[in-house]
């Protein structure tokens, strides 16, 4: 067991692309991790997303640089000029790897995303005594609203739809 409990917030960057076009405004990744553990620190938070060429580095540079300014990390491959990029999935490979390389018994992982491929994770985590919060909505097409699967894996769910109110910001500002 760690020596103290330590908190992981854990981001698919892909599954935030999707809630920002659901909600039509980015949103503020560090005051959600406030809301989301009810004002404990997050000890670590890693912002997960894939470039698949030097068009969507660009798009993506002042996020990135908005993230690491706020203590996030950023982790994802950039794909190679004529490498073949896998369509999706290998940033929920490396949640999977980080959260169970990290998080200890007493831990609390927050996880936004949606994907029910990572109910094995949720379930194995929580058999380890890790708490488990998904965060993602309802409110939002099936193909983006997590499965219920993967809401009843968690210990806990926190729909974005009541918080985004506190959350958006504006479309100059950063997320």
């Amino acid at each position: 067991m760690s020596p103290q409990n330590q908190t992981f917030f854990l981001i698919d960057g892909s599954h935030y692309d999707r809630l920002r076009s659901v909600f039509e405004t980015p949103f503020d990744l560090r005051k959600l991790a406030g809301l989301a553990t009810g004002g404990v620190p997050v000890d670590q938070a890693v912002y997960y997303r894939d470039v698949r060429d030097d068009n969507e580095a660009e798009r993506q540079r002042s996020l990135f640089g908005w993230l690491k300014h706020n203590g996030f990390s950023v982790k994802g491959r950039t794909h190679g000029q004529d490498e073949p990029r896998e369509r999706y999935g290998t940033n929920l490979v490396q949640i999977a790897v980080d959260a169970l390389r990290l998080a200890q018994p007493g831990d609390h992982v927050m996880v936004l995303a949606g994907d029910a491929k990572l109910e094995p994770l949720f379930l194995a985590l929580r058999d380890d005594g890790i708490k488990v919060t998904l965060i993602s909505t309802l409110d939002a097409p099936d193909t983006i609203a997590p499965a219920p699967i993967l809401i009843e894996a968690t210990d806990s769910f926190v729909d974005l739809a009541m918080l985004m109110e506190q959350l958006a910001v504006g479309k100059t500002a950063h997320p």
